[in-house]
């Protein structure tokens, strides 16, 4: 459930709701039960999770009340998506505190949505030996995942040796999904959540780029092994999604928050393609997908932290210009791909603050129909790819100025 004017929440069958009168929100929503669906979705849903209120302690227990701060500290930055400061702090409370429980359990999330298996299951055993009769309901979660890691492992190593064509599949209003017979698929709870997580990025990305796709669109999903079989030579690095008319993507064994953010993000990329026939401009086209992303996770536009981080390279003049990003990525080593996602991410915010959802649209066609970026981007902005840049620029630094001058 959402903390404010609005409330939001799944019900067990999978539909969400939204509403401003609190006394339409089921009781067990509004009380943060443990087993509400709402939470069952969230990547950093635990102990200390969004809405949760640390145990009251006496006043001199000073030690343990700082401890927990830092902990629901770590648990807001992990939601904020500032991870490698999120994973530094929780590292450093168990260094101090090796017998606090919560640590363990949003560091074996962190792990898990890497990929890193051994160390999740390290960190949910310790976990388990740690964690007290207060976090029953928790303790009986860690025991599901660490079944669920074997699934999790068993998709890596094993590939279907069928050819995807030849897959099972299923169809819905909007959908056409095939499923790799290693992911046990066809039927059941799996068929019913990967459906709901694509009608969820529909919606979404309908709202913010005022387009849908008149027929049904294609997805297939791929345990680790079998999409590394099929797709190893497309790519020279190692990817999790792509759209070639049909959005191709990595799942989990047991779809969660991760797969249902990959979903938004490869489905901005499919409607773009679709909407203007190429990936032109880049740096717009990846930006959306990024907040579309970020969205589904509820998740801020920017972190503070990046916005610093962009910030720094216009004072050292290493900003990107958009115009080299217009085309594509390539070319770029990995810190300057991180700086290309980070600017394209803040120069699709900039330009979404500023226009409407038909303002986007607009934009789309237009490319569609053949025009430069260019002149799609003054028709509606009235500015040229290289007016945004500067724009986006000093957006940049106004933000850090008001900030400096708000303390």
């Amino acid at each position: 459930m959402v903390h404010s004017e609005t409330f939001v929440w799944v019900d067990e069958s999978g539909t969400t709701h939204m509403t401003d009168d609190p006394d339409r929100v089921p009781l067990a929503v509004r009380n943060g039960d443990a087993h509400a669906a709402s939470r069952a979705d969230g990547l950093w849903d635990g102990p200390l999770g969004s809405g949760s209120v640390p145990t009251r302690r006496a006043a001199t227990d000073t030690a343990r009340a700082r401890t927990e701060r830092l902990i629901q500290g770590a648990v807001e930055d992990l939601q904020r998506g500032e991870t490698a400061r999120a994973t530094v702090a929780l590292e450093a409370i168990l260094r101090d505190h090796p017998s606090r429980p919560e640590p363990h359990w949003y560091l074996a999330q962190l792990a898990r949505h890497r990929g890193r298996y051994e160390s999740a299951e390290t960190h949910l055993r310790a976990f388990l030996a740690s964690a007290g009769d207060d976090l029953e309901d928790w303790r009986r979660t860690a025991g599901e995942r660490l079944t669920q890691l074997e699934d999790e492992r068993r998709l890596v190593v094993e590939a279907s040796t069928r050819d995807p064509d030849d897959w099972s599949d299923l169809e819905s209003a909007n959908f056409r999904v095939v499923l790799d017979p290693k992911l046990q698929a066809g039927e059941g709870d799996y068929a019913r959540t990967v459906l709901r997580f694509l009608e969820q990025a529909r919606a979404s990305v309908a709202t913010r780029l005022g387009a849908a796709p008149e027929e049904r669109m294609g997805v297939v999903f791929y345990g680790r092994g079998s999409y590394d079989r099929v797709h190893r030579t497309r790519f020279s690095f190692r990817t999790v999604g792509f759209f070639d008319g049909r959005i191709h993507v990595v799942s989990a064994a047991h779809p969660a928050e991760e797969l249902r953010a990959l979903l938004f993000h490869e489905y901005v990329h499919a409607i773009f393609r679709e909407q203007t026939g190429g990936d032109r401009p880049y740096w717009w086209n990846e930006g959306l997908a990024e907040l579309s992303e970020r969205s589904s996770r509820g998740q801020p536009g920017l972190s503070r932290s990046e916005r610093s981080t962009l910030r720094r390279r216009i004072e050292a003049r290493d900003w990107i210009p958009l115009r080299r990003l217009a085309p594509s990525f390539s070319g770029l080593d990995d810190d300057e791909a991180r700086a290309a996602y980070l600017e394209a991410a803040a120069s699709a915010l900039w330009i979404e603050a500023r226009t409407s959802r038909e303002d986007r649209a607009r934009i789309l066609q237009l490319l569609g129909s053949g025009r430069s970026d260019d002149a799609a981007l003054g028709h509606v902005l009235g500015m040229d790819t290289d007016a945004v840049d500067l724009a986006v620029r000093e957006w940049i630094r106004s933000e850090f100025t008001s900030l400096s001058a708000a303390r």
